[in-house]
């Protein structure tokens, strides 16, 4: 196993701790997904594909060693863009290809559609980017009713600020065994709740009222808006047993974006965890793809 090297970049005043392994082009920039999860979350990928790759991770703002401002104005999703090419500017990485699950694959999205020069390509897994408006979908309603005193906590019910307060780490387990799904080792679901655990319900609401109080139509219809700026190669990936983000969704997506959309049948909202081989061989042969094309330009 390749031992990392550690690092450190301030930004307007949020120390965010990124770390990076291995040598080779392009550089992949693993992004962290809910502040929910530490670096952790992309370990099979960096243990593997550091070996071949230049791989970078880091903690995002509210996690791991990172800092842990309190104000919700400081998880606004642009301040999560601007914090990916701070760590890129850090490490001297001048392009990347971004790699994103959930919250991390819309934070991808934004960063190649803002800033292309610096994104050699995308592969989101599981990405929370809806282009279609979806009301419906659980997360989207959890954000929704963040604030309201629910009648229960059962289910997506724990999503939300006031269960939060009676019942953290019942919502950590839950929210661990949602996303991972059925396939997951013990190990895997321990090692989640570690993370989870590590986090504070503060923290986290601060990152949820960042995200609310927008429709999901007019943020679909911003998102659509952007589609056409996305010019680097993109892989989609999305298990269909996806419990947190719509498997319809990504579908949607690989549409607009003209990607490569790669189902995974009995996989959950983390496939990078539990099926770490499968999505690792696809992201290999992403990158690759993106370095022979770059060689030969």
């Amino acid at each position: 196993m390749l031992r990392p090297e550690l690092g450190r970049v301030e930004r307007d005043g949020v120390g965010i701790a990124y770390e990076q392994v291995g040598q080779g082009a392009p550089a992949l920039l693993f992004l962290p997904a809910w502040m929910i999860a530490g670096s952790g979350l992309w370990a099979a990928q960096r243990d593997v594909l550091g070996d071949r790759f230049r791989c970078l991770s880091f903690d995002a703002r509210g996690s791991g060693r990172s800092d842990r401002p309190a104000e919700p104005e400081r998880y606004q999703v642009s301040e999560l863009v601007a914090d990916a090419l701070a760590v890129l500017d850090a490490a001297g990485a001048g392009r990347a290809v971004l790699v994103g699950n959930s919250l991390g694959g819309l934070v991808a999205y934004l960063t190649a559609a803002l800033h292309p020069d610096r994104v050699a390509g995308l592969v989101l897994i599981s990405a929370g980017v809806d282009l279609t408006g979806d009301e419906r979908a659980p997360l989207v309603r959890a954000i929704a009713t963040f604030d309201e005193e629910l009648p229960d906590d059962d289910g997506w019910a724990r999503y939300n600020r006031h269960a939060w307060r009676r019942d953290y780490p019942g919502f950590a387990r839950w929210f661990v065994d949602t996303a991972l799904g059925d396939e997951a080792t013990a190990e895997a679901r321990e090692d989640g709740v570690r993370m989870a655990l590590d986090a504070t319900p503060e923290v986290l609401a601060a990152g949820v009222t960042a995200r609310s109080g927008r429709s999901a139509a007019g943020q679909a219809a911003k998102l659509r808006g952007l589609a056409g700026q996305v010019t680097c190669p993109v892989l989609v990936i999305h298990g269909d047993r996806d419990a947190v983000v719509p498997a319809a969704w990504s579908a949607v997506l690989a549409g607009a974006l003209d990607a490569v959309l790669s189902p995974l049948p009995g996989a959950g909202h983390c496939p990078q965890v539990t099926r770490a081989a499968e999505v690792n061989a696809l992201i290999s042969e992403f990158a690759t793809g993106i370095e022979t094309e770059g060689a030969a330009a």
